[in-house]
């Protein structure tokens, strides 16, 4: 492992990226071929098996860590993670709660500029183009990661390696919609949909009776916070802040892609539904 480790560091870029093939993890491993490929697939049901032909990234780590655990045990992750190579899960999920509560920070702090809002509406004749127009331009996402990084950092005291990497991560899970912009400002989207309206654009789909899905399922419209409370699974019931943010780390632990990949989608839905819920109480409190 050490020079696996020493190797992977040596090409890390400035951002946390890094690319090694399969041969290379073999041959500094000091694994014949042959035994490593049948590490590769005796875990081929629980990573990217086309991915592990190719070789792995800095974003899909935690495939090479499983292929490395069936080499030579628990130990692998515990050198990657003392490295600053590798993000787990549980850490993950942390990084990931810290991401929603500084975002719910940052929508309930932001004051909607009006005049820029308008001149977006004219100019796209639509809410929800104009409301994507307006966070992207007032709402500096990779700051608000890179804040939640170094909480966590504070709390954890990574590596400087395992910072660049936990932002990293965090970066990947934009990519990957495991986190949305929409999603994690969904009270500062809300407030900004009733400026919409005041100025008198509606978006289609908030009109009486809208309930559409988008592709991942998620209900826009009247019926987001029906959709939300069935994917937390309170329907029908109160429930406490405390409650519900055990009931995201239970979901989560069950559905992080980095725990189950083919259970990406329900993460999708267990973050969306949770920054709305959790986006409630807050404005309540």
């Amino acid at each position: 492992m050490t020079a696996l480790i020493e190797r992977l560091c040596g090409i890390s870029e400035s951002d946390g990226c890094w690319s090694i093939s399969s041969g290379d993890v073999a041959r500094l491993l000091s694994v014949e071929p042959v035994a490593f490929w049948r590490a590769v697939h005796k875990v081929r049901d629980r990573i990217s098996f086309s991915e592990a032909i190719d070789g792995w990234t800095q974003d899909t780590v935690g495939d090479l860590v499983t292929v490395l655990e069936s080499l030579i045990g628990d130990e692998a992750e515990k050198q990657m993670v003392r490295a600053g190579l590798f993000v787990p899960y549980t850490l993950g999920i942390e990084l990931i709660e810290e991401v929603m509560f500084q975002a719910r920070r940052m929508a309930a702090a932001h004051k909607i500029l009006s005049d820029e809002l308008a001149a977006m509406l004219r100019y796209t004749g639509n809410v929800r183009s104009a409301l994507g127009i307006y966070l992207n331009e007032h709402i500096d996402l990779d700051e608000l990661l890179r804040a939640s990084v170094e909480l966590v950092h504070a709390l954890h005291g990574l590596p400087a390696r395992g910072r660049t990497t936990a932002l990293r991560y965090l970066q990947n899970m934009i990519e990957r919609h495991v986190l949305d912009r929409g999603n994690l400002l969904v009270g500062l989207v809300e407030r900004l949909r009733l400026a919409a309206a005041q100025l008198g654009y509606i978006d289609p789909e908030d009109q009486p009776g809208a309930g559409k899905r988008d592709a991942g399922g998620s209900a826009h419209g009247p019926d987001r916070r029906t959709w939300a409370l069935r994917v937390m699974g309170v329907e029908g019931r109160n429930y406490s802040a405390e409650e519900l943010r055990l009931l995201y780390r239970k979901l989560m632990m069950r559905h992080h892609p980095d725990v189950d990949p083919a259970s990406l989608e329900k993460c999708k839905d267990v973050n969306a539904a949770y920054a709305l819920l959790i986006s409630d109480i807050t404005k309540q409190g």
